[in-house]
């Protein structure tokens, strides 16, 4: 009697995808909504230092009330407009072809990131402007506690998820440990992105993603124990 094929792994929700709208009606999501265009509309055309409330309000015609009943700085926005393009991204890259995380497949996943991060046309259209607003957020860190809680959480649930998808697809006994692995995964991601945002000729990428296929693998297939 032959058994049924087994259901295919479940995806849990990545870090990123959960956005706290909770109680706010249909309408009051909808003008929120309209503010993060807004204010996404001028970072894209006139960069993040053209940023201001009066700019917003006029782009989304709206009153200064209206406005700072949502938000009540401009830095709530920006930190606001992060999250809402860094779920785009995701749910982007997550309906994409490849292969999917929590799947028992993380070699398989880290080698399609890398080599996303080193396509000439990476970062994708809008990636630029969710950057620089990191690169603002880090460079204001030292006084800014929300910037910092923020993306401290966002990092470490991050992480947390990386570990998790490698806990579930190398076998013991692992050479580093899962969490280990998931920081060295995002301080990779992170060099690649800075270093090809500041000068995209900075290396040759196909002799990178050899590199750096070559220095991971060991982490992802332990070397045989002697029996």
């Amino acid at each position: 009697m032959s058994q049924e094929p087994s259901p295919p792994p479940v995806v849990p929700d990545f870090p990123g995808l959960r956005e706290d709208t909770d109680g706010l009606s249909e309408t009051q999501r909808e003008r929120r909504e309209q503010i993060l265009s807004a204010a996404e509309t001028i970072i894209a055309g006139h960069g993040i230092q053209e940023l201001s409330l009066k700019k917003i309000e006029d782009e989304a015609g709206m009153s200064r009330g209206q406005l700072t009943y949502y938000f009540p700085t401009k830095e709530s926005i920006l930190l606001a407009v992060y999250d809402r393009m860094l779920r785009r991204m995701i749910r982007e890259a997550l309906a994409a072809d490849g292969p999917k995380p929590m799947t028992g497949r993380a070699w398989e996943c880290l080698q399609h990131g890398i080599g996303k991060h080193l396509e000439p046309e990476w970062p994708p259209p809008g990636g630029r402007e969710l950057f620089s607003l990191l690169f603002t957020f880090l460079a204001q860190m030292g006084h800014r506690d929300d910037y910092r809680t923020r993306l401290s959480k966002w990092y470490a649930d991050w992480r947390s998820f990386i570990a998790a998808d490698v806990e579930s697809s190398v076998p013991e006994p692992r050479p580093v440990s899962p969490r280990v692995v998931a920081a060295l995964v995002q301080a990779l991601f992170h060099g690649l992105e800075v270093q090809l945002m500041i000068d995209p000729q900075a290396f040759d990428r196909a002799e990178m993603y050899a590199a750096c296929v070559r220095l991971l693998a060991p982490l992802f297939h332990p070397a045989p124990t002697e029996g």
